[in-house]
């Protein structure tokens, strides 16, 4: 029994900005260094597809500024605003979100 080659069955070539991408304009990609998404599941050398032009929602994982350091980090709504998931009320916050990812890339 013969299996078949791979692109055998392969019409047009895979373009991954065409499932990737939504907007162009507005998307960057990241890799992931040391520790700036701990416990997110986001590994060191992951490459991250962000878009500017979606809206942080609950539960979106965003790549921010806290106090200028840049930080990946899941969001969750507090009396109608944003905040880091775990944030406590009444410690000091400086978040500027710079995006949702909405792709995450790992080499296995």
């Amino acid at each position: 029994m013969a299996f078949p080659v791979p692109g055998d069955a392969i019409e047009q070539s895979l373009d991954l900005n065409q499932h990737l991408i939504h907007n162009p304009a507005a998307t960057f990609f990241m890799r992931v260094e040391g520790d700036m998404a701990m416990g997110q599941d986001v590994q060191p050398g992951d490459l991250l597809v962000v878009d500017r032009s979606q809206p942080a929602q609950d539960g979106s994982l965003v790549v921010a500024a806290i106090s200028g350091a840049l930080q990946v980090l899941r969001v969750e709504k507090h009396h109608g605003k944003l905040v880091p998931a775990g944030w406590q009320p009444g410690t000091a916050l400086d978040l500027e979100i710079w995006g949702v990812v909405t792709t995450l890339i790992r080499k296995v």
